[in-house]
């Protein structure tokens, strides 16, 4: 028996949070305000990816991005009284986007923008004392298909996302509204919790 090979679709997932105000505002809010200026940027960057394919007209039809709801976690690692986060994640996949190849130079480009909306944000890395303190805006670039890459800038997949409930529960939750919940079996005899 022959099966025929699926096309993998490509997906971008990207993972946001803030704790601390920023010169946006609360965290909730800068996560907000910077929500139509990430899928900006990636807007853009894929225009450059594609073009001459995508047609101006109908940039915004050739994306589609899905965000997961905003969820309160704790911090993980870093000074034991920073505030909990606020964090979500973005998933974005789409026609056009699907016939580029994820690649290193495209990848560390997206990367360079995520930087600049975070100063954006108000966010200064040049403080590199503390490791994992409090931010007022990360964007952390999890995964482009099975793009892996290890550099100064970007490492993909992202090295830690199976530590990361951050960035798991709310990914699950994306996923869950396009590919539909599994459902839960009720514990039975042969298989104990």
């Amino acid at each position: 028996m022959t099966y025929a090979k699926q096309k993998t679709e490509l997906k971008l997932i990207i993972s946001i949070g803030a704790n601390i105000p920023g010169i946006l505002g609360d965290p909730i809010t800068t996560i907000a305000a910077m929500r139509p200026q990430i899928e900006k940027s990636i807007i853009e960057w894929n225009v450059a990816l594609n073009r001459p394919k995508i047609d101006h007209q109908n940039i915004d039809k050739s994306l589609s991005f899905k965000w997961a709801p905003l969820f309160e976690t704790d911090p993980l690692g870093g000074p034991i009284d920073q505030p909990r986060f606020i964090n979500t994640v973005l998933v974005v996949q789409g026609e056009d986007f699907a016939s580029v190849s994820p690649n290193k130079k495209a990848a560390i480009c997206l990367m360079k923008k995520f930087l600049e909306l975070e100063k954006i944000a108000g966010r200064e890395r040049e403080n590199t004392e503390i490791f994992w303190g409090p931010r007022s805006l990360d964007i952390d670039f999890i995964s482009w298909g099975e793009l892996q890459i290890n550099t100064d800038i970007l490492i993909l997949p992202h090295p830690r996302l199976s530590q990361r409930n951050f960035v798991l529960i709310p990914l699950a939750e994306v996923l869950s509204k396009t590919q539909g919940k599994p459902k839960r079996i009720t514990s039975q005899q042969i298989w104990p919790e």
